[in-house]
C-alpha cells in the first residue's frame, strides 16, 4: 500500500491552488483608480469600486454612483528545466467583469453592493513538460457578492461594515486523471474606517476576513494501482485575511499623491488538507495527502500619481512591490509558483457626457521562482515525478471602467 500512496502523491498538487493567493491575487479586477497599481484605492471617491477595498469611503461619494469594470489579462508561466530537456509553460488569456453600486439612504447612511472576483487563476501547461504527472491544467473561478453599509459620523470620520458571500468552482487535470468540477460557498465580513483631517488629506484603514472553501467532487481516472480504485476527493482551501491602509494627498490642484500598504495573512495558510477516497479490494479507504505550505505573511506597498492634464483628461501612473510568501525552492509547487511581485501601471481617464471612462495597462513581473523537488514531493516524505528548475512568470493587464 505504501507504494500506491507514493504513486498517488503527485495528484495532491492538483488541489493546492488557493481561492486567491498573493502569487496571483487579482486585485486588478476590482481596481478603483485605474492606472495607479491599486495605490490609494481605499480612499478614492470617483469610482464606486472603491467600496470593495474600504466600504467607509462610500460616505464621501455623494448621492449615488455606479461603476462597471472590465478586464482582460494574459497570464504567462514558463518553466525552464535545469537540464534543458523538459521545458514547458502555460499561457492563458482570461477576462473578468465586475459591477458596483452605491446609494445614499439618509444624510449619514450609504448602502453599496459589489459583484466581482476575489481572485482565481487558470494554468494550462504545454504537453510533455517535466511536471506533466503533477499537473496539466487547473482552473479556479471565484465570484463574490459584497453588500455594505457606511455611516458618516461627522465631516471627518466614517465607518462601515459588509458581508462577503463567495462562490468558487474548481477543476483540474493531470495525465490519465480528470478532477471533476466542484463548487462551494463561503461567507465572511469586511469593515473599514475613513478619516479626512483636511481638504487635501484622506486616510483609510480596512479589513477583509478569511474565507474557507471545502471542495468535494469525483475523480475520473484511468489509473489502476494493483487493487486500488479512486472514486472522489475532498479539499479545504483558504482565502486569508487582508488589511489595507490607503491614503491620498492633493499636492497641487492638478496632482494627487496616492499610496497603499497591505498585509496579507498567508502564514495562516500552513497546509492544504486533501483526502482521496477509493476502494482497495472492494473495501472503502481514505488517503490523507495533505500538502504542507509553510507560507509567510505578505507585505504589499504601492504608490501612484493622478495628474489632471487639462479639464478633459487625467493621467495615472503607479508602481507596487509585494514580498514573497515562500522563498524555499523545496516548498514551491507548479500550481502556483510564488515569489516577489512588481507591478507597473499607466492609465488615463476622461468624461463622456456625465459618465467617467477610465482605461489602463499594467505589467506584473512575477519574477523567477526556483523549484527544487530533489528527492521528495514537497510537504511529504514521498518521492515521485520531480521538478528541478525555475519558473519565469508575468501578467499583462488591459482594462477599463465606466462610472455614471
Amino acid at each position: 500500500m505504501t507504494r500506491n500512496i507514493i504513486k498517488l502523491a503527485p495528484l495532491a498538487l492538483l488541489f493546492s491552488l488557493p481561492a486567491s493567493a498573493s502569487g496571483l491575487f487579482l486585485q486588478e479586477a476590482v481596481y478603483a483608480n485605474l492606472g495607479t497599481a491599486g495605490a490609494g484605492d481605499g480612499v478614492y471617491t470617483e469610482s464606486a469600486a472603491a467600496m470593495w477595498v474600504n466600504p467607509a469611503i462610500m460616505s464621501f461619494m455623494g448621492d449615488n454612483k455606479t461603476t462597471v469594470n472590465g478586464l482582460v489579462f494574459d497570464l504567462g508561466v514558463d518553466f525552464y528545466d535545469v537540464d534543458d530537456t523538459a521545458n514547458g509553460g502555460s499561457n492563458n488569456y482570461l477576462a473578468s467583469i465586475a459591477a458596483f453600486h452605491v446609494v445614499q439612504l439618509t444624510d449619514d447612511l450609504h448602502f453599496g453592493i459589489g459583484l466581482g472576483t476575489a481572485g482565481g487563476s487558470g494554468l494550462d501547461y504545454s504537453a510533455d513538460w517535466a511536471g506533466e504527472l503533477q499537473l496539466e491544467d487547473i482552473n479556479l473561478l471565484t465570484l463574490q457578492l459584497n453588500p455594505s453599509l457606511s455611516y458618516r459620523i461627522n465631516d471627518q470620520w466614517s465607518v462601515a461594515a459588509g458581508l462577503q458571500l463567495n462562490y468558487a468552482v474548481l477543476d483540474a487535470r493531470m495525465v490519465n486523471t480528470q478532477i471533476e468540477s466542484a463548487s462551494d460557498w463561503a461567507t465572511g465580513y469586511n469593515a473599514g474606517v475613513v478619516y479626512q483631517p483636511t481638504d487635501k488629506l484622506m486616510m483609510g484603514l480596512s479589513y477583509r476576513s478569511k474565507l474557507e472553501h471545502d471542495f468535494q467532487g469525483d475523480l475520473n481516472s484511468d489509473i489502476r494501482l494493483e487493487k486500488l480504485l479512486l472514486t472522489d476527493y475532498s479539499m479545504d482551501s483558504t482565502l486569508v485575511a487582508l488589511v489595507d491602509f490607503s491614503a491620498s494627498y492633493q499636492l497641487t490642484p492638478e496632482l494627487a499623491l496616492l499610496t497603499t500598504v497591505q498585509w496579507h495573512q498567508w502564514s495562516d495558510w500552513d497546509s492544504t488538507p486533501i483526502t482521496f477516497n477509493g476502494t482497495v479490494d472492494g473495501v472503502s479507504n481514505s488517503f490523507d495527502l495533505t500538502q504542507n505550505r509553510d507560507w509567510d505573511d505578505v507585505w504589499h506597498y504601492g504608490v501612484g500619481l493622478d495628474y489632471a492634464i487639462n479639464k478633459d483628461w487625467n493621467l495615472k501612473l503607479g508602481f507596487s512591490y509585494e514580498t514573497s510568501p515562500q522563498d524555499d525552492p523545496y516548498l514551491q509547487t507548479p500550481d502556483i509558483p510564488v515569489g516577489v511581485q512588481k507591478r507597473y501601471s499607466v492609465g488615463v481617464s476622461t468624461y463622456i457626457g456625465d459618465s467617467k471612462l477610465d482605461m489602463f495597462y499594467e505589467y506584473a513581473d512575477l519574477g523567477n521562482v526556483e523549484i527544487r523537488q530533489d528527492g521528495l514531493i514537497p510537504g511529504t516524505d514521498l518521492t515521485g515525478n520531480l521538478l528541478n528548475g525555475y519558473f519565469d512568470s508575468s501578467i499583462h493587464f488591459v482594462g477599463f471602467s465606466l462610472t455614471f
